[in-house]
């Protein structure tokens, strides 16, 4: 993962200043929540539920002219927390999708995303591991002035783990 945020500034500098991309929208979300690690050999008594947290950015773009429709892009880091009795593995990474939007009612829309996320398990008694793998998820936002809220399923398919993700969170458009 070398200089992973020179790829994001430069894709947020280019769509900031292009003329191609007057109607989109950048914004910014910050979300919480909690996470259930689903592990294939995990012995009866493992603690597996921890907070998770996520901070992305993202672009917008509608496909007609009513803005019933758009299509997206996001980025960002994600804590997907530390699991076991006594915090053995912690899971985090940085990841990427693509999202589609469809607006259902005044200040509501429903998306779908998907997407890559480049992990790291951090191991307290053993070596560290660390992949990329694809993940999907589901969720709603909902706000008549700036501010949306913001609240989504996750689910992360993380080499022999699967790790889904329940958050509520914050939205800012910046344009």
């Amino acid at each position: 993962m070398k200089k992973p945020w020179f790829v994001g500034v430069a894709f947020c500098a280019l769509t900031l200043s292009s003329a191609v991309f007057a109607s989109h929208s950048v914004y910014g979300t910050l979300k919480g929540g909690w996470s259930d690690l689903d592990a294939r050999d995990i012995p009866s008594g493992v603690d597996t539920t921890d907070a998770s947290f996520s901070l992305l950015v993202g672009v917008s773009f509608p496909l007609d002219r009513h803005d019933t429709f758009s299509l997206g892009l996001e980025g960002g880091g994600v804590w997907l927390g530390s699991f076991g009795n006594d915090s053995e593995v912690e899971l985090s990474g940085i990841e990427a999708a693509v999202m589609g939007k469809a607006h259902v009612a005044n200040g509501t829309d429903v998306f779908l995303r998907a997407g890559a996320l480049r992990w790291e398990a951090d191991l307290d008694h053993g070596s560290d591991d660390d992949g990329t793998d694809g993940f999907w998820g589901l969720g709603f936002t909902y706000g008549l002035d700036k501010l949306k809220f913001r609240g989504s399923v996750d689910r992360y398919s993380l080499d022999e783990v699967d790790v889904e993700t329940y958050t509520l969170g914050l939205e800012y458009p910046f344009n």
